[in-house]
């Protein structure tokens, strides 16, 4: 991905594909920019993936937590990607859960078979109370449909009591991840400035050069499902900064 917007450079994919690339993986909405992958680039997944003979691997572990009315767009939409891909989910992420490491894997039946042969040997099976709980606690699709207006007001919250802070921003499309650039505010490393700020002001930040082999943009990533009484505090002191 391109910085600081976070977009793919489909030329610098395309540069990248050889003889030996079987896969592509993407993670949309994008942790940890926040990022979603619009209509253009799933047309050019789908392209590239026809044209090279690949599979995909689609992380949608946030697909429900979307913002702004921008829609999730699942490589199950797209039928040249539906016929090769892996979708991976994650109830533990819908249902407030992520203790439970409870998630699901959907691809067509030829690729089905080949990843149970991997399944049975590295995780077998979840344990069973967590599965008849998901199982009826699914029923009900307030619990999930509703989450991006839940997380959209959470994130709203926090990034309206930031608005005067010295961090700058561009407001996250989807999951419950904010970055937060600090160039303004320190020259520090990311690992540095997290580190400061968890010791300092006892708040916890992931400084994103960790997701990116080493490149450091000045961006920490913060997390904004929390209370609300947790962000207005967080907010006060980032402001302080």
């Amino acid at each position: 991905m391109k910085l600081p917007d976070f977009n793919i450079d489909w030329q610098k994919v395309i540069d990248h594909i050889n003889d030996k690339t079987a896969m592509i993986m993407i993670n949309s909405p994008h942790n940890p920019s926040g990022k979603m992958l619009n209509h253009d680039d799933m047309k050019q997944l789908e392209r590239l993936a026809v044209q090279h003979n690949l599979i995909v691997l689609s992380d949608e572990v946030y697909e429900h937590i979307t913002f702004d009315n921008n829609a999730h767009l699942s490589a199950a939409r797209y039928p040249e990607l539906k016929k090769r891909s892996f979708i991976t989910a994650s109830f533990g992420k819908t249902f407030h859960v992520t203790g439970w490491k409870t998630g699901y894997c959907l691809a067509p039946a030829y690729l089905m078979k080949e990843f149970y042969k991997v399944h049975q040997y590295l995780v077998f099976s979840i344990n069973h109370p967590a599965q008849i709980a998901i199982a009826n606690y699914i029923q009900e699709e307030s619990r999930y449909l509703e989450l991006a207006s839940f997380y959209q007001r959470k994130r709203d919250l926090f990034l309206n009591s930031i608005k005067d802070s010295k961090f700058s921003f561009d407001a996250s499309q989807g999951t419950y991840f904010q970055l937060l650039d600090y160039t303004s505010i320190t020259d520090e490393n990311d690992v540095a400035f997290a580190r400061r700020l968890t010791i300092d002001y006892k708040i916890a930040a992931i400084p994103i050069s960790v997701f990116m082999n080493g490149t450091d943009p000045k961006m920490l990533r913060f997390c904004f499902a929390k209370e609300d009484h947790e962000i207005i505090k967080a907010a006060q002191i980032l402001n302080s900064l």
